[in-house]
């Protein structure tokens, strides 16, 4: 807890006004004012009591005031650099999306829809190129010539339909857009 804390003000409340604070409370808290309570009572009140001299002591003086800030300062930058890894910083604000609409989004009136091939088209580079390093390390393997051919031709053919199921899906999509 902190000394303005203690006292009930502002960190950049002016000196009249922290010594109004401490008067205000001392009256209230003093040891003598709780003169006929019972001992927890009064035990509570000194305790308050040394807590507001203390604080008025600091904060009473210009000198004092203006060391103590200091060290407040430097106290929460302190606290900001070790805080947890992974822990947001204390002026982290998240962004909010709550205004984004989801389900537009996915909706199937959007630009695009007509950019979808048949699932056999699109599997059909991968399934190239594997059957054609299968032919090519059987050919070398085994020797065989026609195997050797066959590897090279699916690999080739496997480029080409790396770069023509893309295009073809982006032409239909283009297509879909002007109808």
């Amino acid at each position: 807890m902190t000394h303005y804390e203690v006292l009930g003000v502002e960190s950049d409340a002016a000196a009249p006004v922290i010594r109004r604070a401490y008067l205000a409370k001392a009256r209230t808290v003093h040891p003598d004012y709780h003169a006929d309570a019972d001992a927890a009572t009064r035990a509570r009140a000194e305790r308050e009591m040394r807590q507001l001299n203390a604080a008025w002591e600091v904060l009473g003086d210009e000198r004092r005031r203006a060391e103590y800030d200091d060290g407040l300062r430097v106290a929460s930058r302190q606290v900001m650099r070790e805080r947890p890894a992974g822990t947001p910083s204390p002026e982290f604000v998240p962004y909010s999306d709550d205004d984004t609409d989801y389900a537009a989004l996915l909706d199937d009136a959007g630009p695009g829809n007509g950019a979808t091939i048949p699932r056999a088209v699109q599997l059909a580079p991968p399934l190239l190129l594997g059957f054609g390093l299968f032919g090519l390390s059987v050919g070398l393997v085994t020797g065989i010539a026609a195997v050797l051919a066959l590897g090279i031709v699916c690999v080739l053919l496997s480029g080409i339909a790396f770069v023509l199921t893309p295009a073809l899906a982006v032409m239909r999509s283009l297509e879909s857009d002007r109808d």
